[in-house]
C-alpha cells in the first residue's frame, strides 16, 4: 500500500503534542488529525480519536494489520523528522 504523509502543523509550545499530520492511503483515502506526541522513547504516532460520554478516548480509525500500522508510523515520523522544527501554521 502506498502511504504518504504531510505535517499540517508543528506545535512546539503545546506540551507533549509536537505536530499534526494528514496521511493518504493509495491516493484514495485521507486520514486527518494524526498526532505526533513526544513520549519517553521518543516521538510516537497516534491515530485520530474522539472523547466518549464516559470520558475515555476511542480511535476513530486505525490500521488493522501490524504491517500497515508500521508503514503509517514510519512514514509520518520520516516526514516529521525531515521537516525538523520548521513552523507550519495550524489550520
Amino acid at each position: 500500500m502506498k502511504v504518504t504523509a504531510k505535517i499540517v502543523a508543528h506545535l512546539s509550545d503545546e506540551g507533549r503534542l509536537k505536530a499534526i499530520a494528514t496521511v493518504c492511503l493509495n491516493n484514495e483515502f485521507l486520514i486527518t488529525g494524526v498526532r505526533i506526541v513526544e513520549c519517553e522513547k521518543g516521538p510516537c504516532v497516534f491515530m485520530p480519536s474522539r472523547k466518549t460520554n464516559a470520558g475515555d478516548y476511542r480511535d476513530i480509525c486505525f490500521p488493522i494489520t501490524p504491517e500497515l500500522h508500521g508503514q503509517i508510523k514510519d512514514t509520518v515520523l520520516e516526514v516529521y523528522h525531515s521537516q525538523g522544527e520548521e513552523t507550519v501554521p495550524a489550520e
